[in-house]
C-alpha cells in the first residue's frame, strides 16, 4: 500500500529536479554558448554547473533551521511584511517561468510535431494536462516521474551513443580563443539554467528527510549538468560552432541528422520529441504548483474553502496562458523577458538566500490513480506522429527529389499541397538530386538551402547527388524493381565500400553554409547499364560549389580519411595491390614550409605480380634482395602514386583545412582571414607504412 501524506523520498526528489533542470537546459544551453564562446562552450558550461552548486551550498544553509514551508520560513526570518514581499517575488518569477515555459513547449510541440496546428489550441490542450496532473499533488506526480525516469533517459542515451559515429572532434578545436566577457556571458546563461535548483526551497517541505535536501540538489546538478557538457560536445562535433549557435532547439535537430540503419525510423526527431515532452511538462507542473501554493499563503488563511482555490487555481492559469500568449505574439516580448532573467530575476533569486543566510547567522550567533492516468496521457502524447494531422491515406510521401531550377523547385515542391487534395509528407525523403547547372548557380543554392532549413520538412539526414540531368536519372526507375531513391540509399548505407557518414546529406550542406570548414564530395550520378550509378564526384568547398573531381582521387581522399574500408590500386610496374583496415592521420609540419602530411598507416596484400616481376628486381637490385627491400620499395611507389594523384587538382584530399586550429593555431589565424589561398599554399606530403599480409620474409 502507498501512502498518501504528501511526503516524497530523497529518490524520487532527485529525479522530480533532474526532469525540471534539463528540459530549458538541454534544449537552451547549447545555441546560447555556442553564439557566446563557440569551441570554449563546454567550459561555461563547468563554470556554470560549479556556480549551480555552490548557489545550492548557499540555498541549503540558508533554510538550514527551516521547519514548515518556505513561506512560513520567510516570514519567520524577516517579519510578515518583507517575508510576503520575498514570497510575492518568486510568485512573479516563477509565473513569467511558467509562461515561459508553456511558450517554449507549445512551440516545440509545433514545429516538431504537430505542424499547421494552432499555437492557442495546443498551448490550451498543454495546460489542462498541466491541470489534470497537479490534481494529483506532489506525491502523485513524484511517483509518475520515478516510474518514467529510466524509461526517458535510456532512449537519450542510446540516441547520443548513435551520434558519436558522425562527431568530428576537429570542430572541438581550437580553444581558449573567447573574450573574458564572452566566456563570463556564456558561464552565467548556463548558471541562469542551473539556478533553477531554487525549486529545492520549496521541495523540501514534501521531504521525508529533510537531511538529503543537499545531497538531492548535488546529484541532480552534477548529472544534468555531466549530460549538458556530453550533450554539446556530441552537437559541437556533429554540427560545428557556427552552424550550432545558429539553430533554435539543436538537441532535437540532432535526432534528425542520426541515421538509423535499416531506414525503420527515418525521423528520430519526432519519436524522440517525447524526451523534452516530458522534461518541459514537468517544469511547466512545479512552476505552477509552486506559484499555486506562493498565492495561497500570500493573502488568505489556512483554512479555505475548496471553490476558492479552484478560482485561484484558474487565475494562475489564466496568467500562464497570458504571458505564453504574449511571448508568441512578440518576439520583443521574448527579448524583455531574457533581460528580466539577466539583471533582475536571477539577482533575486541569489540575493534571496544571502540575506537569509545573514539573518540565520546573526541568529545563532484519489491520488494514486490520478498518478496512473497521467503517466497514460502522458504515454499517448509522446507517441503523437511527426507527420502532422491528416491521416495516413490522405498524405504523399515523396522519397526522392529532382532540383533543375528555382521556378521548378517553387511548383513542385514548395506549392505541392496546392496540386492535389493529398497532403505531402517529406519526412521519408531519402536522396536529393541537384542538376550540375543549379548546383554551380551560388544564388540559386543559397536560396535553395534557406528555404529547405527554415521549412524543415525535409529531413536533415536525406543524402545529395549530383547529375546533369536530374529528371533523367528519377526516369530510370522505369528500368528498376525500386525507386532511384531507394536504390541510391540502398549503395550509399549498404553497398558502397566508403562509409556511409562520408556521403554529404542536407544537414551537412546546411552546415558548412555557417562553418566554412570542410570539403564535401558530393556523388555525381550518371546512367550505367539503364541504372543510376556514382561515377565521379563534386567538390562542395566550405560552402560553395569547386568543380568536378574524379573518382580516382575523390576515393584517395576517402581513404586518407579514414571513410574507405579498403582501396585497391595497381602500381606503374604493374603490381596490383589492396590496402585495407586504415588508421591514418593527417598532421602539419612544424616547420616553416607548409605541408600536409598524410601519414598512411594499414595493412596490404599483393593482388597479382606481373609475371617476372620479382626476377626483374633482382636483376636490377641484386640476388640478395629481401621481402623487407620490397616492401620499401612498394611503400615508395605507393607514396609516389598518391603524391601525384593528389596534386593533379586544387583541392584538400586530406579534408585538413578543419584541422588547423587543434595543430597550428598560427596558420588558423592567418587562413581564417584568406581560407581561398590556403590550397594554393599548402602541400600535401604521403608517408605510407603498410603491414603486408602475404609478402613472405
Amino acid at each position: 500500500m502507498f501512502s498518501s501524506n504528501e511526503k516524497i523520498s530523497g529518490r524520487q526528489a532527485f529525479r522530480l529536479l533532474v526532469f525540471d533542470l534539463l528540459g530549458l537546459g538541454t534544449l537552451l544551453i547549447p545555441a546560447a554558448v555556442a553564439g557566446f564562446c563557440g569551441r570554449d562552450g563546454i567550459f561555461c558550461i563547468i563554470v556554470g554547473t560549479v556556480l549551480g552548486l555552490l548557489f545550492l551550498r548557499l540555498l541549503v544553509y540558508a533554510v538550514g533551521d527551516m521547519q514548515g514551508s518556505f513561506a512560513e520560513y520567510t516570514e519567520k526570518m524577516c517579519g510578515t511584511f518583507f517575508g510576503k514581499t520575498i514570497q510575492a517575488g518568486y510568485f512573479l518569477y516563477l509565473m513569467l517561468l511558467a509562461g515561459y515555459t508553456a511558450y517554449l513547449f507549445s512551440v516545440t510541440v509545433l514545429n516538431n510535431l504537430l505542424r499547421g496546428e494552432s499555437f492557442y489550441l495546443v498551448l490550451v490542450l498543454i495546460l489542462g494536462l498541466v491541470w489534470y496532473g497537479l490534481l494529483s499533488g506532489i506525491e502523485g506526480r513524484a511517483r509518475v516521474y520515478e516510474l518514467l525516469f529510466w524509461f526517458i533517459l535510456i532512449p537519450l542515451f542510446i540516441m547520443l551513443a548513435s551520434a558519436l559515429d558522425e562527431v568530428k572532434t576537429d570542430y572541438w578545436n581550437p580553444v581558449f580563443f573567447t573574450g573574458k566577457r564572452d566566456f563570463f556571458a556564456g558561464s552565467y546563461y548556463v548558471f541562469i539554467c542551473s539556478s533553477l535548483i531554487f525549486l529545492i526551497l520549496f521541495l523540501g517541505g514534501y521531504l521525508r528527510k529533510r537531511e538529503s535536501l543537499m545531497k538531492v540538489g548535488r546529484l541532480a546538478l552534477i548529472f544534468t549538468g555531466c549530460l549538458e557538457a556530453g550533450l554539446y560536445l556530441i552537437l559541437l562535433g556533429v554540427f560545428g560552432g557556427a552552424a550550432l549557435s545558429d539553430m533554435q532547439t539543436p538537441a532535437i535537430t540532432l535526432m534528425s541528422t542520426i541515421k538509423i540503419t535499416g531506414g525503420f525510423l527515418k525521423r528520430a526527431d519526432a519519436f524522440m520529441f517525447g524526451i523534452w515532452f516530458f522534461t518541459l511538462y514537468a517544469l511547466l507542473n512545479s512552476a505552477v504548483f509552486y506559484a499555486e501554493m506562493l498565492l495561497n499563503g500570500l493573502y488568505h488563511a489556512k483554512k479555505r474553502q475548496a471553490l476558492w482555490k479552484k478560482w485561484e487555481r484558474a487565475a494562475v492559469f489564466a496568467a500562464v496562458f497570458g504571458v505564453a500568449v504574449l511571448l508568441y505574439n512578440s518576439k520583443e516580448n521574448t527579448v524583455l523577458y531574457e533581460k528580466f532573467l539577466w539583471y533582475i530575476g536571477t539577482p533575486f533569486l541569489v540575493l534571496v538566500p544571502v540575506v537569509l543566510a545573514i539573518i540565520r547567522c546573526a541568529g545563532q550567533r484519489k491520488k494514486h490513480l490520478r498518478s496512473g492516468a497521467v503517466i497514460c496521457v502522458l504515454l499517448g502524447l509522446m507517441g503523437l506522429s511527426g507527420c502532422a494531422t491528416a491521416e495516413l491515406e490522405e498524405r504523399n510521401f515523396p522519397i526522392e527529389m529532382a532540383v533543375s531550377d528555382m521556378e521548378q523547385f517553387d511548383r513542385e515542391w514548395l506549392n505541392a499541397d496546392e496540386s492535389g487534395n493529398r497532403m505531402v509528407d517529406y519526412s521519408h525523403m531519402k536522396v536529393i538530386l541537384l542538376d550540375q547547372k543549379f548546383l554551380e548557380d551560388a544564388q540559386n543554392m543559397d536560396a535553395f538551402l534557406e528555404i529547405l532549413e527554415k521549412k524543415s520538412d525535409v529531413p536533415r539526414n536525406t543524402y545529395l547527388a549530383v547529375a546533369e540531368d536530374a529528371e533523367a536519372v528519377l526516369k530510370l526507375q522505369k528500368n528498376m524493381e525500386e525507386s532511384v531513391g531507394t536504390y541510391l540509399e540502398d549503395y550509399f548505407e549498404n553497398v558502397s565500400e566508403i562509409k556511409k557518414t562520408a556521403y554529404p546529406t542536407l544537414g551537412m550542406l546546411y552546415q558548412e553554409q555557417e562553418n566554412k570548414m570542410e570539403t564535401l564530395f558530393i556523388p555525381y550520378v550518371e546512367e550505367v547499364d539503364q541504372k543510376p550509378a556514382v561515377t565521379k564526384y563534386y567538390v562542395w568547398k566550405r560552402g560553395e560549389a569547386e568543380g568536378m573531381l574524379d573518382s580516382q582521387t575523390a576515393l584517395l581522399s576517402f581513404f586518407t580519411q579514414n571513410q574507405k574500408e579498403e582501396y585497391a590500386l595497381t602500381l606503374a610496374d604493374g603490381v596490383d595491390v589492396r590496402l585495407f583496415a586504415p588508421h591514418n592521420q593527417v598532421v602539419f609540419s612544424q616547420t616553416k614550409e607548409k605541408q600536409i602530411i598524410a601519414e598512411i598507416s594499414c595493412s596490404g596484400e599483393i593482388l597479382y605480380e606481373k609475371p617476372g616481376w620479382r626476377q626483374k628486381l633482382q636483376s636490377e637490385y641484386g640476388q640478395n634482395l629481401k621481402s623487407g627491400d620490397i616492401k620499401k620499395m612498394l611503400e615508395k611507389e605507393l607514396e609516389d602514386y598518391f603524391q601525384q594523384t593528389a596534386q593533379k587538382v586544387e583541392v584538400d584530399c586530406a579534408n585538413s583545412y578543419k584541422k588547423l586550429g587543434g595543430q597550428r593555431r598560427d596558420w588558423y589565424l592567418l587562413y581564417q582571414k584568406q581560407p581561398e589561398q590556403y590550397e594554393k599554399d599548402m602541400e600535401i606530403i604521403y608517408r605510407v607504412k603498410v603491414d603486408w599480409v602475404n609478402m613472405g620474409e
